[in-house]
């Protein structure tokens, strides 16, 4: 029974994960991939900012 509980919890806490990092990820692509350096960043920019 603590097994599955275990099991139970791990599940849980990985699926809140994926959910809430999407969130940022929604959030993004709604202001669009491509943006002019003049433009005001967003909050998230700087989770996607790979080669910047």
């Amino acid at each position: 029974m603590v097994i599955l509980a275990g099991i139970m919890c791990l599940i849980f806490l990985c699926g809140s994960i994926v959910v809430l990092s999407s969130f940022p990820v929604k959030l993004h692509e709604k202001s669009g991939f491509v943006r002019k350096k003049s433009e005001k960043k967003d909050a998230f920019s700087y989770l996607f900012d790979v080669y910047g």
